[in-house]
């Protein structure tokens, strides 16, 4: 009775006591905004898309009511067979939901499984002819079982798209299109994102009919418990800078992002050198040894993880307290994801970022993004010496886009903006297609005078 009570702000979204017996004895007391206005919209069938800033709790948000919809009394469950479908853009961020959902799919007498690759497709396929209630797989793997016949795609009552950003990304909505397109217009279905970009809104008009939207926060919005700070560096001093900060602070469990996989390894054996005990985690890694130093993290094992942006989305970390950006995100909206991994469920967190020169365009467009400058702090054995005399790393208000002096230097600047750009997935085709047409007109009127 009395962790009913703790969970009490939880009973007028309309879930049962034994979910908030276990809501409570897991900790939770209230729900969060996004929970609050998405339980009760999903208990009464609707399909939507749905957004809120990273860390909001958007995983329960959709997991409790399609939970209570399957067996609503906490009855004995006579036929096991997959009703609720939840798809994930990476392992690490499948195997958290799995981990997130088990005990309360338990507590209500259902069976889950974990699909994805890098595991044994037998044991899987056993599992599934033992009958299942929840199905959380990556796409590929997803597919694979559906084709093989040993998901009947048909029975699915709920089904979720997570990160659905991030499906686009990584090249996997042919995978999802086809799911979607073998399931009944029965299902529920239920798109969910920290961002929903104008490719996210096309997927759901296509195949989610009625449809609604459900937006918590503006794309750029960070956390309010999230303190930043950013220090210009010099790029050949970041790795001494990185050390220093996470003595000087006596940071207990550090992440730091990076763009490049190989600049995660260069970094990790750097700190390795400083004799700090580091994990890495990017895409060229096994899943065995991604787990492993995932694990170790989470566990205090190893007090930094040096992480590409595959470990920027979903990812829960307790107890985290600092993020470090080595260097800003290709994708801007990255930044966002990347930040989101601490100053989550309320509690308070700490992100910096370290800048060089030749990262100013980028930072003034994350500037943008974000409605604000983040707060700098110049370090004078670290900072460049032009940024040391002037005293912070943007003069003015804002900074603008640097003009080259020449014709030639503007194709310049124009060729290496687009070889930049192309690596940039989701916010940079509109750059890339402007030069284009920019360098078309130029070529077009140059003819016109030869003539």
């Amino acid at each position: 009775m009395e962790n009913r009570q703790k969970a009490e702000a939880f009973a007028s979204l309309g879930l049962n006591d034994v979910l908030l017996e276990l809501l409570a004895k897991q900790g939770y007391k209230q729900p969060t905004p996004i929970q609050s206005k998405l339980i009760p919209i999903l208990q009464k069938g609707e399909s939507v898309t749905a957004s809120a800033q990273t860390g909001s709790g958007k995983t329960l948000a959709y997991l409790l009511p399609a939970l209570m919809q399957i067996n609503p009394d906490a009855s004995e469950i006579a036929h096991h067979y997959p009703r609720l479908f939840i798809l994930s853009p990476t392992k690490e961020l499948a195997q958290q939901i799995y981990e997130v959902s088990k005990p309360f799919a338990e507590v209500l007498g259902l069976r889950t499984v974990l699909l994805q690759g890098g595991g044994k497709r037998s044991d899987e396929t056993r599992r599934l002819e033992r009958g299942v209630d929840l199905v959380i797989a990556t796409p590929q793997r997803a597919l694979e079982h559906i084709e093989a016949r040993h998901i009947d795609i048909r029975s699915i009552k709920h089904f979720v798209v997570d990160e659905a950003d991030m499906m686009f990304d990584m090249g996997f909505v042919s995978y999802i299109e086809k799911i979607l397109a073998r399931m009944t217009g029965r299902a529920q279905k239920i798109i969910v994102s920290a961002t929903i970009t104008p490719r996210v809104v096309k997927l759901a008009k296509a195949y989610i009919k009625p449809i609604r939207q459900v937006e918590l926060d503006p794309p750029g919005k960070i956390a309010d418990t999230i303190t930043q700070r950013l220090y210009p560096v010099l790029r050949s001093r970041k790795d001494a800078l990185l050390s220093w900060l996470i003595s000087a602070n006596n940071y207990g469990r550090v992440l730091v992002f990076v763009r490049k996989k190989e600049l995660a390894d260069g970094v990790a054996e750097s700190l390795r050198e400083w004799g700090y005990k580091v994990g890495i985690l990017h895409g060229e890694r096994m899943h065995q040894e991604r787990k492993k130093s995932l694990h170790a993290f989470r566990a205090g094992e190893i007090q930094i993880l040096v992480a590409t942006d595959i470990a920027a989305r979903g990812l829960d970390i307790p107890e985290l307290d600092v993020v470090i950006n080595y260097d800003i995100p290709h994708v801007k909206h990255d930044f966002i994801h990347r930040v989101g991994r601490t100053g989550r469920a309320g509690r308070e967190g700490v992100a910096i970022t370290l800048v060089s020169p030749d990262e100013i365009e980028q930072l003034n467009d994350l500037h943008k993004l974000l409605g604000n400058r983040i707060e700098e702090v110049i370090l004078p054995d670290f900072a460049p010496k032009e940024i040391k005399a002037r005293g912070r790393l943007l003069p003015g208000n804002h900074i603008a886009p640097r003009r080259p002096k020449s014709k030639r230097g503007a194709n310049k600047a124009g060729e290496l903006r687009g070889k930049k750009r192309k690596t940039t997935k989701r916010d940079a085709w509109k750059r890339i297609d402007e030069t284009k047409a920019t360098s078309g007109s130029k070529k077009s009127s140059k003819r016109k005078s030869r003539k």
